[in-house]
């Protein structure tokens, strides 16, 4: 997996684009004026189902997450991505070569199918019976992939080495740690295992709950090449769908309480994994769900990680609220709102254990959650000794920019009644205290942060894979040039391979093409190099490369037919010119079409 995919596997490209542009749903779209031009009528277009956005107007352009932020920063591909990864999480030392990444990936997925046939063996029971009394049935624990790590130092790295899993790479993945004699044991012993995945479901770090008085009672696997614990939520690929159906995420901390969530139909929850709600993993969310809700523990340890949550967070749910001001001027739409609420929990009680209890209760709670603000009025002002007038006005100080900081008045209002009631005070006099409210009308502004065997099956592939070969077959033939100059660099999708495309437009060899690209695609270049292509003559190549160049042009065509139906005004016939481009788009397509048989 190159540098450009785990960067685009762990940022969804609504949530960065919604960062600089003001977004508009259109049906499972989002629309906006094209930052890159001038324009009255939208005709820019966010698809968060291809990841992908595109200029149906006169830049004629688009990409993926990575090639928005290189036309909005003016950044060039490695600049991009170093500035993506640092926002992900990922560490980018020794990525230049993606093998290394893929044996972490392989080692983590070996790793868990090997946790998982040790518990279904008889070598400890406790595990089992831990799992029982805590309410898991078979078909829970089978899918949340639950596992347990065996009491020896080496059961683990035989079980890697019987499966030529490389060693190397089970050490990056944090799976094994080198002793002082420079020999390997396994980093995990006598544990139960929850698996961690990303978004696309693939294994990247563990969970560890020890079974017996060890200390710590959980670990995590050590922050990894794939793996950041500030950036990834528990069971987000398995609770994608249910968030998006439902508009709705319900953040918990704790594996097992996720778990219970699902066995018991609460399928729209995930865990920040014990730590406070980060921005990164609030980033991974905003583009699923419009309604947040945060159940963590009732005891002060859990308030006060609540109220973590809500200062980590507090910068991307106020993002969501302020219009940013176009840089080619004109204005922009403002992207639906974000709602965020508490559930408090009973005194005494995680969500693992009330789901248990009462199902109906636990439901009756998240539907009653709190504006987050409401409870973070409450929350602030018990700090203090509010019998005391010092008190008072010290609670005053501390959620006073809270209240007068929206735009909106009526909201104002309602936190003024809220916070004069918890003080009992009058709310004319708590008003004057604070001062008159401001409604903030000024944008804000930015800163940058720092093998397939034949033609067939590749058309019948993923759309990825059409460019990987469609790049390897031009890399791999030099005399395929003349009908590779004839392609657009838009036709590709993916940045790494639009990127390598361009440079070898200008190249003759293959050793001057990698000199002229970062090293940052390095990787991804070796990879295209390979790709299994079959051995055929210099007439079989052509029709070959024909035949995938003529399923990108069809392929953005018809992406452009659709955007240019989404640019316009559904009330309203469309205008001569947009008429006249859907014709002429519709022809091009008849006669691709017409070229396959």
């Amino acid at each position: 997996m190159s540098v450009a995919d785990d960067v685009k596997s762990r940022l969804d490209v609504l949530d960065v684009v919604s960062g600089y542009v003001a977004l508009q749903k259109s049906g499972r779209n989002y629309k906006a004026i094209c930052p890159f031009h001038n324009e009255k009528t939208p005709s820019f277009v966010v698809n968060p189902e291809r990841q992908s956005w595109r200029c149906f107007g006169a830049c004629a352009t688009g990409g993926d997450v990575i090639s928005f932020v290189m036309q909005w920063e003016k950044l060039d591909f490695g600049e991009a991505i170093r500035m993506l990864a640092d926002r992900a999480g990922i560490v980018l030392s020794n990525r230049g070569d993606s093998s290394k990444v893929d044996a972490v990936f392989r080692a983590n997925q070996v790793a868990a199918t090997f946790f998982q046939d040790v518990l279904d063996s008889d070598e400890n029971r406790t595990a089992t019976r831990y799992l029982i009394e805590r309410g898991l049935d078979d078909d829970t624990i089978r899918g949340f992939k639950l596992g347990l790590s065996p009491r020896s130092t080496d059961g683990l790295q035989s079980y890697l080495e019987t499966h030529n899993v490389n060693l190397d790479g089970a050490v990056d993945a944090g799976l094994l740690s080198r002793r002082e004699d420079g020999g390997l044991r396994d980093f995990f012993r006598d544990r139960l295992m929850f698996p961690i995945a990303d978004r696309q479901g693939r294994v990247v770090g563990f969970g560890a709950r020890a079974l017996g008085n060890s200390i710590p009672k959980y670990i995590n696997t050590p922050r990894s090449s794939v793996f950041d614990k500030s950036s990834i939520l528990y069971a987000l690929h398995m609770a994608e769908a249910s968030i998006k159906d439902g508009g709705t995420v319900v953040v918990v901390e704790g594996y097992m309480d996720v778990i219970a969530a699902h066995q018991y139909g609460f399928k729209n929850v995930v865990a920040s994994m014990g730590t406070s709600l980060t921005e990164r993993q609030v980033e991974r969310l905003k583009s699923m769900a419009t309604d947040f809700v945060l159940a963590l523990d009732p005891d002060t340890a859990g308030q006060e990680a609540t109220l973590r949550s809500l200062d980590a967070s507090w910068g991307v749910f106020q993002r969501q609220r302020v219009g940013v001001a176009q840089r080619m001027g004109g204005q922009f739409y403002q992207m639906e709102g974000i709602n965020l609420s508490i559930a408090p929990l009973p005194e005494g009680e995680d969500p693992d254990a009330l789901i248990r209890r009462d199902k109906n209760e636990w439901e009756q709670l998240i539907a009653a959650a709190v504006p987050y603000k409401g409870y973070i009025i409450e929350a602030i002002a018990s700090r203090y000794d509010l019998k005391t007038s010092e008190g008072k006005a010290n609670a005053v100080n501390a959620v006073a920019t809270l209240i007068t900081g929206t735009g909106n008045p009526v909201e104002q209002e309602e936190h003024f009644r809220k916070l004069a009631k918890v003080l009992d005070v009058d709310t004319d006099v708590l008003k004057a205290a604070i001062g008159k409210p401001r409604v903030s009308n000024s944008p804000v502004r930015r800163t940058k942060a720092k093998s397939r065997d034949s033609t067939e099956s590749i058309l019948g592939g993923s759309e990825d894979f059409l460019e990987d070969y469609t790049l390897a077959l031009l890399i791999n033939r030099p005399e395929l040039k003349d009908l590779g100059k004839k392609v657009k660099p838009e036709q590709f999708h993916k940045t790494d391979d639009r990127v390598v495309f361009t440079a070898w437009l200008g190249c003759t060899t293959i050793d001057q093409l990698r000199e002229e690209l970062d090293e940052a695609l390095h990787g991804h270049l070796q990879y295209l190099l390979g790709i299994g292509l079959v051995p055929m003559d210099r007439s079989s190549a052509r029709t070959d490369i024909e035949q995938c160049l003529r399923r990108l042009e069809e392929r953005n065509l018809q992406e452009a037919q659709e955007g240019m139906l989404l640019s316009g005004d559904v009330n309203l016939p469309p205008p001569k010119e947009l008429e006249d481009a859907i014709v002429a788009v519709n022809i091009r397509l008849k006669e691709l079409f017409s070229q396959r048989n």
